[in-house]
């Protein structure tokens, strides 16, 4: 225990440390974030009318960027399904960066979702003893547990493998390849849960269809792998670690067929909607 404290703490000390660039780039997001913090504590007081959020714009910009980053949680995947089920040896170089990306990612949802809530406090109501969390007849229940299970399982990976490299060590398998492999899975499930809760809106036709669960997945895997992509060229040219052009060639490869996919189901649902048009294709016009 008290090893792995000292690791932590170590890991605190270093999050501090960097060059110029570093603290220009920390103190950019910190007034980013102080910012976002000054906004919503208006809407904490006011209300969501403060957003000027309309009906036509289901939920707007909060539940745009929760799918979003949902989309790129699950399409770190797409680093772990190469390095851990195909072999592919140049993958496990990259494969940590995946993994936090997750962490970040999810947190940002959780807060995205917090934030749209409009009265957090309120989501006491899902806690027992406190309230019911009426699982499983709830998709929000759902949602849930799958959006916090990726999270803890991501901590788990990412931070066994930081705290066996930390002592220079190999790690043991058990220890995470179980939990590898019932991440694969898992990052399924957040966005496929994540659409259901808009197929689910009768009230929306143009969300209440059988493709969104499929496009959200294939649109998914090409945001994903392209925002890691961008990422590693950054910290190609930023950084002093090291990431060769096979992670980057696979993960463009991986885009490739994704995108054919989306497009694909995209015109299926284009087809649908406008060959001929009903009161249910109202809100694609």
């Amino acid at each position: 225990m008290r090893a792995y404290l000292t690791f932590i703490w170590r890991i605190w000390l270093l999050s501090w440390t960097g060059n110029r660039r570093y603290y220009a780039w920390m103190g950019l997001l910190t007034v980013v974030a102080v910012i976002g913090a000054n906004a919503w504590a208006h809407q904490f007081v006011e209300g969501l009318q403060t957003t000027g959020l309309t009906n036509q714009v289901s939920w707007g910009a909060y539940i745009a960027n929760f799918t979003f980053l949902v989309g790129v949680a699950a399409a770190a995947v797409m680093l772990v399904i190469p390095a851990y089920i195909y072999k592919k040896e140049h993958m496990h170089e990259v494969v940590l960066f995946g993994e936090l990306m997750a962490i970040a990612v999810i947190v940002m949802c959780l807060l995205f979702v917090t934030v749209d809530l409009g009265r957090p406090d309120r989501f006491l109501h899902m806690i027992p003893p406190f309230g019911v969390f009426n699982f499983p007849g709830s998709i929000l229940s759902w949602d849930v547990i799958v959006l916090n299970g990726y999270l803890l399982l991501n901590l788990h990976i990412a931070g066994y493998l930081l705290y066996c490299r930390y002592h220079q060590r190999k790690p043991t398998k058990r220890f995470y390849i179980p939990f590898v492999f019932l991440s694969i899975f898992w990052a399924v499930s957040i966005h496929t849960v994540t659409a259901f809760l808009y197929v689910g809106l009768a009230g929306r036709p143009f969300w209440h269809h059988p493709l969104v669960p499929a496009r959200f997945l294939a649109s998914a895997f090409v945001a994903g792998p392209g925002l890691m992509i961008l990422a590693f060229q950054i910290i190609r040219k930023a950084m002093r670690f090291h990431i060769g052009d096979a992670p980057i060639v696979t993960l463009r490869m991986i885009m490739t067929v994704a995108m054919l996919i989306n497009m694909f189901l995209l015109g299926s649902e284009l087809f649908t909607e406008f060959y001929y048009p009903t009161q249910h294709a109202a809100s694609a016009h």
